[in-house]
């Protein structure tokens, strides 16, 4: 387990690495799409992409590159990366989930890589900033919530005011559909990494960022018991 949370730690985009970078164009001239979605290897695409753009971020199953300032290129490694592309592919386009996804604006029918909308670093007290309540107190309720979903007791004690708060937040409703509709592991949920701000009709709102774990990818790819 403890393998597998620094790999998701690696693997997050925090935005760390990018916040002194500015980036004035789309892709950069040298870069061409279109010959890009042509490369039919790892080896190709992995080489063209390091000749091309930035990379900000690596782990065991995807590479994440910089394009913009709105946008990066997730690209997958292997299978288990391919299968975490395809849930962002699949939830990323979803109407019902946009407030609290970071879009995916284009990607490979086989889930090889996706773009998706940059956002920038959040910080836990943008939590209680921009929903009133606290960051701990929001991961252990979903932790609850998600124990109780499986027929089990709430593993954390959550003191009333934050509880009040969490319960009363739009926000936290549609990430707690989110998490049962996508069989998203509440513990991945509950990592500060796992969200960015971006802009939305004027006003900053927080966004998952990192949302390709189900609870069948870890069972395949990350529990060692398997």
């Amino acid at each position: 387990m403890k393998d597998f949370i620094k790999e998701l730690l690696r693997e997050s985009l925090t935005l760390d690495l990018i916040e002194n970078i500015m980036v004035d164009e789309d892709y950069p001239s040298s870069f061409n799409m279109e010959e890009f979605k042509s490369l039919h290897k790892f080896s190709q695409r992995i080489k063209y992409c390091e000749q091309h753009l930035k990379k900000i971020s690596s782990g065991s199953s995807r590479i994440v590159y910089l394009i913009d300032n709105t946008k990066v290129l997730k690209l997958a490694k292997n299978t288990k990366g391919i299968a975490q592309c395809e849930t962002e592919i699949q939830w990323g386009q979803d109407y019902y989930f946009a407030s609290i996804l970071a879009q995916t604006l284009d990607s490979h029918p086989d889930g090889l890589w996706v773009e998706m909308e940059l956002a920038r670093r959040v910080k836990a007290s943008d939590f209680k900033k921009l929903y009133g309540f606290d960051f701990v107190s929001f991961g252990m309720y979903l932790r609850n919530k998600q124990a109780e979903n499986k027929g089990q007791r709430s593993i954390f004690g959550v003191e009333e005011d934050e509880l009040i708060k969490i319960e009363d937040s739009d926000f936290v409703h549609e990430i707690v559909d989110f998490m049962m509709n996508a069989d998203s592991p509440a513990g991945d949920l509950a990592r500060l990494n796992s969200y960015g701000l971006v802009n939305r009709e004027g006003k900053d709102v927080i966004v998952l960022i990192d949302f390709g774990l189900t609870g069948d990818i870890y069972s395949s790819y990350y529990d060692k018991r398997n």
